[in-house]
């Protein structure tokens, strides 16, 4: 009697196949959503640094400004310090001695003192807090619109209040444009994009405190070296008859 020794391969079965399949298609899926959180997250991430250094140079930008404020006795109309704080976001302008690291300081080489403008405007039903600034001494004829500079984005809140000496109380208006307020009180508060409900964690307050003293006009004019001020030009002129 022979015996027939038979060897068969054996193949995977369709079912085996589609199983196979079905495994690495869940695998794949699980790794490209994976891939789409670490991306989605990292872009959050990245949007969130930028938008809260943003948020650093604005506050650091009203701080600057503030502090380096200035006004002058003999040229008061051109330091005027205005605020509008009627609208729903509050707008302020004044003249300051601006340091190099302020925001478009590269502009203006060789002109610290610049009128620097402060206010929320809307974009693309964005608003936006926005910094222009101008040269103090500017031809007021030229027509050139102040460079536009965004501060800060999604803003909902944007208030000011000005310390009054005289009644020790915080107010809400300043008129006196002749004159800087000794602190201002400034709350700016960022909203969801897409919304100006401000979020309870982003609101940011400060106070700044101002320079105390207008440059007087006596402490402008020439003194001469007796101490008896300037001396009169038309004294020795001959007189017309």
């Amino acid at each position: 009697m022979t015996l027939r020794c038979t060897n068969r391969q054996r193949g995977f079965t369709l079912i085996e196949i589609m199983v196979a399949v079905g495994v690495l298609g869940g695998l794949m899926v699980a790794i490209f959503a994976s891939w789409q959180a670490i991306v989605k997250s990292s872009q959050i991430g990245i949007t969130a640094s930028v938008e809260s250094h943003r948020n650093r140079i604005a506050i650091r930008s009203i701080n600057d400004a503030l502090t380096s404020a200035i006004m002058h006795e003999l040229n008061l109309p051109y330091y005027a310090f205005l605020a509008d704080t009627t609208g729903e976001f509050a707008a302020f302008s004044m003249v300051s001695h601006l340091p190099a690291s302020f925001p478009g300081s590269g502009l203006f080489q060789g002109q610290p003192v610049r009128r620097v403008t402060f206010s929320v405007e809307s974009t693309n039903s964005v608003y936006q807090l926005i910094l222009r600034q101008n040269p103090i001494l500017a031809p007021v004829e030229q027509g050139d619109e102040p460079y536009p500079v965004v501060l800060a984005k999604n803003v909902g809140e944007f208030n000011l209040e000005f310390f009054d000496l005289r009644s020790g109380e915080w107010m809400p208006e300043w008129g006196n444009t002749n004159q800087l307020p000794a602190m201002v009180r400034f709350r700016l508060g960022f909203a969801r994009p897409g919304s100006k409900e401000v979020e309870e964690g982003r609101i940011i307050e400060r106070i700044v405190q101002l320079p105390g003293q207008t440059v007087q006009a006596a402490w402008q004019r020439p003194v001469a070296p007796n101490g008896m001020g300037a001396p009169n030009v038309n004294q020795n002129r001959p007189q017309t008859q």
